[in-house]
């Protein structure tokens, strides 16, 4: 994730033509991939749906059309599930916050309408988080899956319309999935992993911010 920002920050250093904040919400539908230390996955786990949050800086670089974006984001993940031969209920709840850094690229438009192609990695911490069997809560900071930093890598697409000449509107779709989580204490040979699987609806606002070259611009036309 170092090399990750420190890309982010070359990036700045091209000259780039437009930038701006955004703020978006939207829907998460999560599902835990449980391996178990025996190499079994556990079956029978079902999605659910909760919030997500994210807001950051994004800029236009290299070319018109491509930009880039580094924010914070709030996850809220889950997934329920149950074990038949042995009467067993199970539900997970977990909260994570993350740093996101994501591209996106301009394809085409129509009557104002954007179609853009979107790509995200993202370094998440767990904040809180819940496990239930049956009526046994159990406190997830405690479990090492989930201790682990969670790194995401997700993809999409969405579209935008001008609000404004400095804002606009999108919705956008990206699916992701976490690398594999271990339990380190049960050693190297240990095969328990999770993995969490994404699908996110999500509507957000991008505000422009003047650049200084278009102050100067501004500032000339007005001095003619």
């Amino acid at each position: 994730m170092k090399k990750i920002a420190l890309i982010f920050v070359l990036f700045l250093g091209f000259n780039a033509h437009s930038q701006g904040l955004y703020v978006e919400v939207g829907k998460v539908d999560s599902n835990f991939k449980f391996t178990n230390s025996e190499g079994e996955e556990l079956t029978n786990l079902q999605h659910t749906t909760q919030n997500y949050m994210e807001a950051g800086y994004r800029r236009q670089v290299f070319t018109e059309g491509f930009n880039v974006a580094l924010g914070l984001n709030y996850n809220s993940y889950g997934s329920v599930g149950s074990d038949n031969s042995l009467n067993n209920f199970f539900e997970w709840d977990a909260d994570y916050l993350g740093i996101v850094l994501g591209f996106d690229y301009a394809l085409f438009d129509i009557d104002k309408l954007e179609f853009h192609l979107k790509a995200t990695a993202s370094l998440e911490f767990m904040l809180q988080g819940t496990q239930t069997i049956n009526n046994q809560v159990i406190n997830l900071t405690d479990t090492e899956e989930f201790d682990d930093n969670a790194i995401f890598f997700r993809g999409g697409a969405g579209l935008s319309y001008p609000l404004t000449e400095t804002s606009s509107i999108y919705l956008q779709y990206l699916y992701g999935q976490s690398l594999g989580m271990n339990d380190d204490n049960n050693g190297s040979t240990s095969q328990e992993e999770l993995k969490i699987n994404t699908h996110m609806v999500g509507i957000g606002i991008r505000i422009a911010i003047p650049s200084k070259d278009t102050d100067v611009d501004n500032n000339e036309e007005s001095e003619e």
